[in-house]
Order: C-alpha cells, then sequence, then structure tokens
C-alpha cells in the first residue's frame, strides 16, 4: 500500500501521508510514540497531533508481533487503538494481524485476507509468465511433481516466492 501510494498515487485522494509501522520493533523500543517519531520525525509527528491525523493512514503491521505483556505500559499504543480516542481520532488505522490477536481490538470494519483457491492459482501462474506457454506448462509440471510444494501455493505470498524462485533459479 505504502509504496503503490508512493508511485502510483494510489489512494492519494484520501490521504496525504501513508506511514507503516512494524510492530515488532515497538517490544524493541519504549513505545510506538518512539517508534513513530523515529520514523516519521519528531516535528512530521507534532503536525500530525496537532492535525490529529487527518488525512492519515496508519498502518500498524504485525498486532500478533508485538509483545503485549512488556507493552501493556504503552500508553499511546492503547489510547490510539482505543474506540474513543481523541489523539489522531481523524486518522484512518489498519492493523494487520493473524487472526488469534484480533480479538484484543474492537475495530470499525474487520477483513480477513484469504488464501487462493486453484483458479486464482492458475490465473497468478499464467499472469507470471505472459507468452510463454511452454513456461506455464513447465511450471504446473513441476509442481505436479512436487505436491508439497503445490500445497504452499494457496498462500499468495507463497506462490509469489516459488514462482520467482522458478523464473530466476540461480
Amino acid at each position: 500500500i505504502c509504496v503503490k501510494w508512493a508511485e502510483d498515487g494510489f489512494l492519494c485522494e484520501m490521504f496525504d501521508a501513508v506511514i507503516m509501522i512494524p510492530l515488532r520493533l515497538v517490544q524493541k523500543k519504549k513505545s510506538l510514540e518512539d517508534v513513530m517519531i523515529e520514523y516519521v520525525g519528531e516535528d512530521s509527528f507534532e503536525q500530525l497531533k496537532k492535525s490529529g491525523g487527518a488525512r492519515c493512514l496508519m498502518i500498524l503491521e504485525g498486532l500478533d508481533e508485538m509483545d503485549f505483556d512488556r507493552q501493556k505500559n504503552d500508553r499511546f499504543f492503547f489510547r490510539l487503538i482505543k474506540p474513543d480516542c481523541t489523539m489522531l481520532e481523524k486518522s484512518t488505522i489498519a492493523i494487520t494481524s493473524r487472526p488469534h490477536s484480533c480479538e484484543r481490538i474492537k475495530a470499525d470494519r474487520r477483513v480477513e485476507v484469504i488464501g487462493f483457491g486453484p483458479d486464482e492459482i492458475k490465473e497468478f501462474v499464467e499472469k507470471s509468465f505472459p507468452d510463454n506457454e511452454d513456461a506455464v506448462s513447465e511450471f504446473r509440471h513441476q509442481l505436479a511433481e512436487r505436491p508439497h510444494l503445490h500445497g504452499l501455493c494457496y498462500v499468495p505470498m507463497n506462490l509469489v516466492m516459488i514462482v520467482n524462485i522458478f523464473k530466476f533459479p540461480t
């Protein structure tokens, strides 16, 4: 999302800023606030707070990787994600997580990303080798020979890696 926003103008009509914070870094720092200051700079962070986070998308990535027991004193984080938060009330906050950590957060909306089905795998492979039916056929043959590898293809990121390994074997 961040790259598409910066390079292609994705969501620019909605957001002037997109900030992604890997929450696994929060446990190594003092707080989410410290990490945000490190990412955007102290002046930008103060401006963000003054504006209430208007036209800002904050992506808090990897909630399940954050150590809640160590971070229970991180007032900034827990105030930020509370439904009645007024600190950055105008910002849009997207939190990514594996499902088991989601119960801790009250959210306006939840979205679950599910894996590829057989049709999506087929379409992705065909688009990965445009105008090269031989490569598509060979890729499918290689997967058929390795059922354990084929099983990994239902996870989109795994399929991306497997296709790239096939495309660039050295």
